[in-house]
């Protein structure tokens, strides 16, 4: 028999690519199901569990397998796959946990998070306090199917209702950008890329911990500071946040939190990634006569870039005068 866990079952999408699951299911290797949660609007961000419905036995068997319907507002489009998991992996993360700053201990996954995006985008996450872990990444194929499925409304034709769900769920900056630019089907499969990075930090003594770090791929948590051997090496995904308290001279203590421009970012790990060396992502802070320097630099052996456009925010923690 194999062991059982606690976990529930989750649906994700991007913000501003508004999705609906029509039907979906993970299944275990034992024949065991359990429901993704469907018939409702979602684009709340990639990899971001959005329902968490309580069914089934407490325990359950973890799934090697998805079968999923999905419909893009975006696109007009219907999507169905049908996907093989890794389960030995999905076991392996449940069974070891991972330790927690929040919890200060050890935790335990308890979501694993169906995400569906344009273009039939397919990811799988486990999650937990503090961690998302991508495990699976794939593509489902297009199809056609009654519009029922989504709305039955015999008053409103399938483009108002269209319109109406992608005005709700989209800012008016991103409508414009679809209505010049179209769907950017490729961009969840770029956001699966993995490089060899790893954050630096100079100038000054260092934090002991990237307390939060969020990537593009939808994945979460945090780095020891500097990185212990083995973590060192593993590649990463495209950073999208960092969070960490940094202690300036005399002793003065801030909470910072970056904010990369995606395309810029971007561009600049597809620049440095063509040289084949490993990047430092630095961030290098400077005390000068005019006050505090704070640059962010992506960086190999040879070259690096300067990134200018991250959005800084920086406060006091709680606890600090």
């Amino acid at each position: 028999m194999a062991k059982k866990f606690d976990w529930k079952a989750a649906e994700s999408a991007p913000l501003n690519y508004p999705m609906e699951v029509v039907s979906g299911h993970f299944y275990g290797p034992d024949g065991s199901s359990l429901y993704v949660p469907n018939k409702k609007t979602i684009h709340h961000g990639w990899g971001r569990g959005v329902s968490s419905h309580l069914v089934g036995d407490d325990v359950k068997t973890l799934p090697d397998s998805l079968k999923i319907t999905f419909y893009s507002y975006t696109e007009d489009q219907f999507f169905h796959g049908e996907f093989t998991l890794p389960y030995e992996r999905i076991f392996n993360l449940f069974s070891e946990g991972y330790y927690s700053p929040k919890e200060q201990g050890k935790a335990t996954y308890f979501k694993i998070i169906a995400g569906v995006a344009p273009g039939g985008s397919v990811s799988v996450w486990v999650a937990g306090i503090d961690r998302t872990t991508e495990v699976f990444t794939g593509k489902a194929d297009k199809v056609d199917l009654d519009w029922k499925n989504i709305v039955d409304n015999p008053d409103m034709t399938r483009e108002e209702f269209r319109q109406i769900e992608i005005n709700d769920s989209t800012t008016d900056e991103a409508r414009k950008n679809l209505k010049t630019n179209g769907v950017p089907t490729n961009l969840w499969k770029t956001y699966q890329k993995r490089y060899n990075w790893q954050p630096l930090f100079s100038g000054q003594e260092p934090p002991e911990m990237l307390e939060l770090v969020k990537y593009y791929n939808g994945e979460e948590g945090y780095l020891n500071y500097p990185l212990e051997e083995g973590i060192r090496d593993e590649p990463r995904a495209i950073p999208k946040e960092l969070h960490f308290i940094w202690e300036w001279p005399k002793g003065r203590v801030l909470a910072f939190e970056v904010y990369f421009d995606e395309e810029e970012i971007f561009a600049a790990f597809e620049k440095l990634d063509k040289a084949g060396l490993p990047m430092y992502l630095e961030l290098l802070m400077e005390h000068t006569d005019k006050g505090q320097l704070f640059w962010i630099l992506l960086k190999n052996e040879n070259e690096y870039v300067v990134l200018r456009k991250p959005r800084l925010e920086n406060y006091k923690p709680a606890g600090q005068n």
